[in-house]
């Protein structure tokens, strides 16, 4: 069962209640209601990504994209692909205010993981692409989040991060990167592609925000001696026997 965090800490509180006064107090009208907004939204970001990558629609046809720190926004609720898996500690949360929104018709539905990343139970190599947008400055630990991004990435899959840069830092904000301690960050997992990108920043107080598409470094990974296992439970029977 989720755990809901105290909403009276400033960290929670500022997290739940952007959501909650953006429904009611300052909406952009991208359609009739909160919910249209979003789906306006994720269709903004899909256009995003596969523009930024090089990539049309059907490229994601039969893709496993799993978005990090995603709040209530249904970053993939008009997304057209395989397997939608959506991971932010809050999701309960949202949930529970009932601002969390249906997928898109004819969409596979998003898988909802209310968990923080550093517990994230999904297995080695499961993701075509993962996405991280307005969300690694709010973790108190990105390199524990850089970690299992690089960890559940395909070889050849492609990660899109998309974070602000300066400023101060604030309880739902707290980590401030410059661009060199965030590509100092990067390097040691990633490779960094073309383009990258400045623009303005998701939040005021920020200097700007960069967009940058990653690919995990190879690596020798964590295989198991499958032939070892097999000879050791044989073994132990014998012993028995």
């Amino acid at each position: 069962m989720s755990q809901i965090p105290d909403l009276t800490e400033p960290r929670y509180l500022d997290e739940v209640g952007w959501f909650l006064y953006h429904e009611k107090y300052q909406r952009d009208h991208f359609g009739g209601t909160y919910e249209e907004e979003r789906l306006a939204y994720s269709r903004m970001f899909l256009e995003e990504v596969l523009g930024f990558c090089g990539k049309e629609q059907e490229w994601l046809r039969d893709k496993t994209v799993v978005t990090i720190g995603c709040g209530c926004t249904g970053d993939l609720s008009v997304w057209p692909v395989a397997v939608k898996i959506a991971v932010d500690p809050l999701l309960s949360v949202y949930q529970k205010l009932g601002i969390l929104i249906n997928d898109a018709p004819a969409t596979s539905p998003t898988l909802y993981l209310s968990i923080g990343i550093e517990n994230l139970p999904l297995l080695d190599e499961c993701a075509d692409l993962v996405l991280c947008r307005n969300a690694l400055d709010h973790m108190l630990h990105p390199q524990e989040a850089l970690k299992q991004i690089e960890r559940i990435l395909k070889p050849n899959g492609a990660f899109f991060l998309s974070v602000d840069i300066g400023g101060d830092p604030t309880p739902d904000e707290p980590t401030v990167f410059s661009e060199e301690s965030l590509f100092d960050l990067l390097k040691s997992s990633f490779t960094v592609g073309t383009p990258t990108e400045k623009k303005p920043p998701h939040s005021s107080g920020r200097i700007c925000r960069i967009r940058t598409l990653l690919h995990k470094k190879k690596s020798a990974g964590d295989a198991l001696d499958k032939n070892g296992i097999l000879e050791a439970y044989t073994a132990r029977f014998r012993k028995m026997g």
